[in-house]
């Protein structure tokens, strides 16, 4: 059987595009299709986290902080990171790395098209197009996006993003939660803060975001981010750039390893995002390392390692946000006000030892934690709030 590349590659977004660009420079690598509905890519996000290992996009760094701010009314928490710089990372200029050295790279083709579906074969992986074309590979990672139903405790965290400039804008220390913004469009069991990261003198990123179930409609958040932003800078402000979204902060629905090891689900929607806090991209990097890695061996590709101490920890806290909505502000601004920041980050990063858990878990109120582990195991216990 006459194979037309050795992998398949599904979706051109952050997973897709970072395996895409190892892959175009490790010697000896398979030969390569990526296949993307896109035609052009545009700069339509940014990408921020900590950096705990190095990666290979430092060059499309925006800027980077050492302290960060949460706020809720009357509160204010100054979080150090010192050792681990919370980063911006350039999606224009992601892309544009990514797909010129793609694009540069003999044993890599781009194509165009949607993904209809993909059959096993005894030889081979068949990828149908809806286009009606076919593509055969050895293996086949797939990126794409799976949008699904979120049951509790599970919640979509919803964003829209307004990069701003402004002569009134002279704050230099980023907020990652204000939750002290007054909410007139939140539902009681929704949880909204904002996101302010200053890049510039002048030139922020301000988001407005929302925990919910079901997801929210980003044009209405963006409709409260001008409000409060007119609000704030007397509506002497210009926007240069719009972002929006919506993140499952659930686990990876399915199974990530398909028709024997050689299909594998992987990216945001396959284990790569902590269902807790939304942060991938730094996630996304370590996993497309060691599949590159493997891949360059002739090994089959790998998924996303599954932790199930750090998805039990997620369940609980996702459950204790979902039984005590009032007190969502006051969980994490406690988190961050009493972990040890390093201990706090590698946790938040879906990296974290042992010891780092056991910090996190002696950080938070005691009665909640308990409460949501107990409806974990029992679905129908009652709170006693």
């Amino acid at each position: 059987m006459n194979l037309d590349a050795e992998v398949l590659i599904l979706g051109g977004g952050c997973a897709g595009l970072s395996l895409a660009y190892r892959l175009a420079n490790q010697p000896g690598s398979p030969t390569v299709i990526l296949i993307e509905a896109r035609r052009r890519y545009v700069n339509d996000r940014t990408w921020c986290g900590w950096r705990i290992e190095p990666h290979p996009f430092a060059h499309c760094l925006v800027t980077q902080w050492h302290t960060l701010r949460l706020r809720d009314t009357g509160r204010e928490i100054e979080f150090n990171c010192a050792d681990y710089p919370y980063e911006m990372i350039d999606a224009g200029c992601f892309y544009t790395s990514c797909l010129s050295r793609i694009d540069a790279a003999g044993h890599i083709e781009r194509r165009v098209g949607r993904v209809a579906g993909v059959d096993a074969h005894r030889s081979h992986l068949e990828v149908s197009l809806e286009n009606g074309s076919r593509l055969r590979g050895r293996w086949v990672v797939d990126t794409l996006p799976r949008p699904a139903r979120l049951v509790a405790p599970w919640r979509w965290q919803d964003f829209a993003g307004l990069e701003v400039s402004s002569p009134r804008l002279e704050d230099t220390e980023p907020t990652l939660m204000d939750f002290s913004i007054k909410s007139e469009i939140a539902e009681p069991d929704q949880l909204d803060f904002l996101y302010r990261l200053p890049i510039a003198p002048g030139r922020t990123l301000f988001e407005w975001t929302r925990f919910a179930r079901p997801a929210s409609d980003p044009h209405l958040l963006e409709q409260a981010l001008h409000r409060y932003l007119d609000q704030l800078l007397d509506g002497d402000y210009r926007v240069l750039r719009h972002e929006h979204g919506s993140l499952p902060m659930a686990p990876p629905s399915g199974r990530p390893s398909r028709a024997g090891g050689r299909h594998i689900l992987a990216g945001a929607y396959a284990g790569a995002m902590r269902a807790s806090t939304g942060y991938a991209f730094h996630a996304i990097q370590r996993w497309s390392d060691h599949c590159a890695s493997a891949l360059s061996r002739g090994e089959a590709p790998r998924p996303a390692p599954s932790r199930r101490a750090i998805a039990a920890l997620d369940r609980i806290f996702m459950t204790a946000l979902e039984r005590h909505p009032p007190d969502a502000a006051a969980l994490f601004c406690q988190l961050f006000e009493r972990c040890p920041s390093d201990a706090l980050v590698r946790f938040l990063a879906g990296h974290p030892s042992l010891s780092d858990v056991g910090r996190v878990i002696n950080s938070l109120p005691k009665l909640p934690l308990l409460t949501a582990a107990l409806a974990s195991v029992v679905p129908n216990s009652k709170s006693p709030r």
